[in-house]
């Protein structure tokens, strides 16, 4: 019940936004079986802007492997249908920023740390797909985008506590809004019928514990993300300045500190050649 009266709280307070209407279009014809690759490239070619940002994110190395992908159709038998589905609402982000000030230029780069950290991290320990982990990166933090949106004053005071007293986002919403992110992330994903391993992770990438998954891997994404960005915290990414979160669960990674440590440098060195490139 707590939950239900959370959702009716959000949903009259907050702005929930529509995806993009080519990504809505897109996802629409991904989910008809009889779509073929040549109406999907017809759509999302008639978006410039949309079309380059997607083949940028198939083009990073952590997608593209070394391959030039330089047209949509061929992203799409590359990367594949279900995996494109994804890459889709990852490119449509930018969008849905109604501003870009110094804060979402700061969430930007933060999401772009945690989406190459996650890929990474999986890429190591090969728990889950690296392209899904770095899509799950991208879009994890899209409910403090659409609270920014929808409630900018309020929000703005939400972040200068942050940033004030060093304390977690979740922890300073719930105290000034009475919900989070990542309640409002899982209402966004499910109003966007986004994947269901998306939606578990942005609504649970902050999770202490979890709900009975129906699939044990959620789990395991959930812990991949939270690790991300743990690792982009400690190194500032998208911050005012560092935040010690000295504490990082590596047990469920199976992962030892020293090869733990060797990742993070690499991770760092990634970021900066990737910043300029990746999200223009």
């Amino acid at each position: 019940m707590k939950e239900e009266i959370l959702e009716k709280i959000i949903l009259e307070t907050v702005d929930i936004p529509s995806l993009p209407t080519v990504a809505m279009k897109v996802l629409q014809l991904m989910n008809n079986d009889y779509s073929s690759i040549n109406e999907l490239e017809k759509i999302i070619s008639r978006d410039q802007s949309f079309s380059t940002r997607l083949l940028r994110i198939a083009n990073s190395p952590y997608y593209g492997r070394g391959r030039s992908i330089d047209t949509i159709s061929t992203a799409i038998i590359l990367i594949g249908f279900n995996t494109m589905k994804n890459l889709v609402v990852a490119a449509s982000l930018k969008d849905i920023h109604r501003k870009f000030g110094l804060f979402e230029q700061r969430l930007w780069e933060h999401s772009l740390g945690v989406s190459i950290a996650a890929s990474m991290i999986a890429m190591e320990t090969k728990l889950v797909q690296s392209e899904e982990a770095l899509v799950a990166g991208l879009i994890h933090d899209v409910g403090k985008t659409v609270l920014n949106n929808s409630l900018p004053e309020q929000y703005s005071a939400v972040i200068e506590k942050i940033y004030e007293e060093g304390l977690p986002f979740i922890e300073v919403e719930d105290e000034m809004l009475g919900f989070n992110h990542c309640n409002v992330g899982g209402l966004i994903a499910r109003k966007w019928k986004l994947p269901k391993n998306l939606e578990v992770v942005i609504e649970y990438h902050h999770a202490e514990t979890f709900p009975a998954f129906e699939d044990s891997n959620f789990e395991t994404f959930c812990e991949i993300i939270r690790i991300a960005d743990a690792v982009c915290l400690n190194m500032g990414i998208g911050l005012r300045r560092p935040v010690d979160v000295s504490k990082i669960e590596l047990e469920r990674l199976g992962m030892p500190e020293e090869k733990f440590n060797e990742l993070q440098e690499k991770i760092k060195k990634a970021y900066t050649e990737q910043k300029a490139k990746l999200l223009e």
